[in-house]
């Protein structure tokens, strides 16, 4: 069984600190049959996931989890499907979790609506989505795989202006385009124009 594990980043660990977390994590959960995978840390929260070989060791890993890390904000199964979104309630609902730095989240809920667009729509949901991965990335310290693909996710949205889904995509262009010029990726927040 996997779950999508969030607990409080109280202490302000960084993504430098991703590594020992995870060990950390793992010896937390690892007597219970647990094991941890694809640790990311936000400004505001340790998000991992959780690995168990039962969901009956699941409040005592997610206890153990929080006597080692942090308060737990949130857990999700994520060995099921998640609710059906319309296109607009989805794109909502990833911009939502994008500005919350869940990047991960915000990824597979842009992804749903990006299947079912097209054209314009469709390629302007590519770029957000490989934002989106990047900064997952850059969420487990991997500086380098977090500029090249935030290079992707600009190429992808430079060819349009303005405002779409209510994004001011040129703002969000040239803050992408800062980080990359300086070589130093940063979490960032989605502009809106309302």
């Amino acid at each position: 069984m996997r779950f999508l594990v969030r607990l409080s980043n109280g202490r302000k660990f960084t993504p430098k600190d991703a590594r020992e977390l995870t060990l950390r994590s793992y010896g937390a959960v690892k007597g219970l049959g647990g094991d941890v995978g694809n640790l990311r840390v936000s400004s505001s929260a340790i998000e991992l996931d959780l690995l168990l070989n039962s969901k009956a060791n699941l409040q005592a890993a997610t206890q153990s989890l929080e006597n080692k890390l942090g308060p737990l904000l949130t857990l999700r199964e994520l060995d099921i499907p998640g609710p059906q979104m319309e296109a607009g309630e989805a794109i909502r609902e990833g911009i939502g979790l994008f500005n919350e730095e869940r990047f991960w989240e915000s990824h597979e809920a842009l992804e749903s609506a990006w299947r079912k667009a097209a054209g314009a729509d469709k390629e302007i949901l590519q770029g957000i989505i490989l934002l989106a991965a990047a900064l997952v990335h850059l969420q487990k310290d991997e500086i380098a795989v977090t500029l090249s693909v935030m290079g992707r996710a600009h190429s992808t949205l430079t060819g349009y202006h303005s405002e779409h889904f209510g994004i001011n995509i040129d703002n969000l262009c040239a803050e992408v385009s800062r980080m990359i010029s300086a070589g130093h990726p940063d979490f960032l927040k989605i502009p809106r124009t309302h």
